[in-house]
């Protein structure tokens, strides 16, 4: 009798066991289809304005050279503008913009910019370190490189900004979309084997971007010009994280790290990315 309640009391146990296991399960599997998926929505650009080069897309005339890379997360709006002439060349920011679909922001904002703290590598473990200082610091020894840290330092933005002879200077931007595009056409979530595109010629695209540029040969804008560069969405494609990353031993000269790097595949200068996570429970569109 008393070896049969022993079989019992282990059968009991092991049932109870049995189902906290299963129910240790079922949190991980509704906490896992709960949890976020990365997705990113990519769209192309064209223009009648801008020439395509490997790096970057370009605008000229007889004074200056406006460079773009659209490329990165919402679309950068940023610009670098090179002066062509022996003369100082001024840009008025509160006459300039990037106008979003005839909706203009004006790139004078009166902002306060600050270069952060930089530490080198500050994150990375020592044979990282090595791999990091061998392809992003070509011709430096590694003693050279310490894991110092910058100061902070903090500027205003100025209103007019003037340009030397032959030099360059970098324009902050606006981001080119800060919401995602939808449409009936277009799935949010789509699977690795049914991506979702949508194409549009230029004269109905959805997106149409104006960048304006108002420049002078005198500090106080006087006899100014406008350069006006125009550039529109034509394909819109949503792609999940495993369908737009990829990975590859980076390389410089006949030098290859030996550590993978994160990619982006479809990485160019005429398009750019909006980054967003699987909403559980939404329309699919």
């Amino acid at each position: 009798m008393v070896e049969l309640k022993k079989i019992v009391y282990l059968i009991q146990f092991k049932h109870r066991k049995m189902k906290s296991i299963y129910k240790i399960l079922a949190f991980f599997i509704i906490f896992g289809a709960c949890t976020p998926q990365t997705y990113y929505q990519l769209v192309e650009t064209e223009s009648k304005d801008l020439v395509k080069h490997l790096d970057y897309l370009s605008f000229e005339n007889d004074d200056l050279q406006i460079s773009y890379d659209f490329w990165g997360d919402r679309g950068s709006g940023s610009f670098i503008v090179f002066n062509k002439t022996d003369k100082d060349v001024f840009i008025d920011l509160k006459r300039s913009h990037l106008i979003i679909n005839d909706f203009a922001h004006t790139y004078f904002q009166n902002r306060i910019y600050e270069t952060p703290k930089i530490s080198f590598f500050s994150a990375a473990n020592e044979e990282e370190i090595k791999e990091q200082k061998k392809i992003k610091f070509p011709g430096i020894t590694p003693k050279t490189i310490t894991n110092q840290a910058a100061d902070v330092v903090k500027f205003n933005e100025e209103r007019i900004i003037c340009i030397p002879p032959n030099c360059s200077q970098f324009v902050f931007g606006f981001y080119l979309q800060t919401e995602l595009y939808r449409n009936c056409n277009l799935i949010r979530f789509p699977k690795p084997k049914e991506l979702s595109s949508q194409e549009f010629s230029y004269e109905e695209s959805p997106l149409q971007f104006r960048n304006r540029i108002t420049y002078s040969f005198s500090e106080d804008i006087t006899n100014y010009k406008s350069i006006e560069n125009e550039f529109r969405a034509v394909k819109i494609t949503n792609y999940p994280e495993n369908g737009f990353l990829g990975s590859e031993y980076p390389k410089f000269c006949n030098d290859s790290s030996s550590l993978k790097t994160t990619i982006f595949i479809f990485s160019n200068n005429t398009s750019y990315y909006f980054k967003y996570k699987l909403d559980p429970g939404t329309i699919k569109h």
